[in-house]
């Protein structure tokens, strides 16, 4: 009696069990990969970028590469949540959030001051991830959205989706994810490079036929909430110099108007002191790199070399804060390192929350740079 009290026990035990009687089919998803944010004409659009991951799953199983399987949704509306909402209506099946790679917002966006809106919807939706990769773009959203890629390789594999590895091979400005911008644009005092995406329609063709192509072409700097500008890459190239999440970067090092070689220069090490006197402040900023020779373009000795190198990185560190300071801007995060190291005297100083900055208030640019080599060559360098 009792082994058929047991069968029966067993028997009923799947009945019990949930399984996964309400779960979906992948394939039954639409999978948003990037959202774009614009304000146009006093309303919301979102542009939601949705790839097939069927075609994904099949290219990464060694199948044959079809087209890229990229489609855009725009929607409109008075409220970013009220433009979401309208891309529902339309939907063949349901679309889910939980997977956005990108966040794309227009330059309108941010100078309207709507960025809030965007960022407290993107706070309170379960679905939505912190991090995600934060840009800012001059162009049409639809252009940005929708690049073909080489060889029609997904797009999950585009400088919007990971941009990280193009960073690592040449470093200018930054990758931010959501919550390093957020966390950043609440700092006092300090200026958040929101790096900045375009199109480039001149650099690749496929078949003799142009390849539009993404591309950073500078960023959109915010300072206490408050858009400051956009620059291009060419007006920011200072900024290399100061983050330590620079991999390596390359410089032409010239002699006058003479060219004496390129050099990759890595991981740079830096240090902003903020010196006090007479209740007045200054700071001093020592950077150290390593790097090595790719190229001679005019035989001459490594400490020749180093100190040209030098020269030209403190010229682009000065040039960086001169053009910030003229448009109040504290490009160089001087500020914002005296509120870390002496928060009492900033507030002393500072005015509706930036530090008043002056030529003088940046004093030495101690820039050291160590040749290390030549690459791979044998030809032994003459110190």
């Amino acid at each position: 009696m009792a082994h058929i009290r047991a069968i029966a026990v067993l028997l009923l035990l799947p009945l019990l069990l949930s399984g996964c009687w309400n779960a979906r089919e992948i394939e039954n998803l639409l999978y948003v990969n990037a959202l774009g944010v614009d304000y146009v004409d006093n309303k919301f659009e979102v542009y939601a970028q949705i790839l097939s991951f069927s075609t994904i799953a099949k290219q990464e199983a060694g199948g044959e590469r079809s087209a890229s399987g990229v489609a855009i949704a725009k929607g409109v509306g008075d409220s970013f949540v009220s433009a979401l909402f309208s891309l529902y209506p339309t939907n063949q099946e349901q679309m889910t959030w939980s997977h956005i790679r990108s966040l794309v917002l227009s330059e309108q966006v941010l100078k309207h001051q709507h960025l809030d809106q965007v960022i407290d919807e993107l706070d309170r939706f379960y679905e939505f991830r912190y991090t995600i990769w934060t840009y800012a773009t001059k162009d049409p959203l639809m252009d940005i959205l929708t690049p073909k890629q080489v060889f029609n390789q997904p797009v999950i594999y585009s400088q919007l989706s990971n941009p990280q590895d193009l960073h690592k091979q040449n470093s200018v400005i930054y990758p931010m994810k959501l919550f390093q911008f957020v966390s950043k644009r609440d700092e006092p005092n300090k200026v958040v490079y929101l790096p900045m995406l375009s199109i480039n329609r001149k650099t690749w063709t496929e078949d003799n036929k142009p390849l539009p192509q993404l591309k950073t072409t500078g960023a959109c700097m915010l300072q206490n909430k408050e858009v400051k500008g956009c620059w291009p890459r060419s007006e920011l190239l200072g900024l290399r110099w100061l983050d330590e999440h620079t991999n390596r970067s390359l410089l032409t090092v010239k002699k006058g108007k003479q060219p004496l070689a390129n050099l990759v220069l890595q991981k740079p090490k830096v240090k902003i002191q903020p010196l006090l006197r007479d209740n007045q402040v200054a700071f001093q900023i020592d950077v150290e790199l390593l790097g090595f020779i790719p190229q001679y373009q005019h035989i001459s000795p490594v400490r020749e070399i180093e100190k040209e190198a030098a020269k030209k990185i403190e010229e682009e560190i000065r040039g960086l804060y001169e053009k910030g300071r003229k448009q109040q801007m504290d490009t160089l995060q001087l500020g914002h390192t005296l509120y870390r190291k002496y928060p009492q005297e900033w507030k002393r100083m500072q005015q509706n929350g930036a530090l008043p900055l002056q030529p003088s208030s940046l004093g030495a640019v101690n820039v050291k740079v160590t040749i290390h080599d030549g690459g791979i060559s044998k030809v032994k360098q003459v110190r």
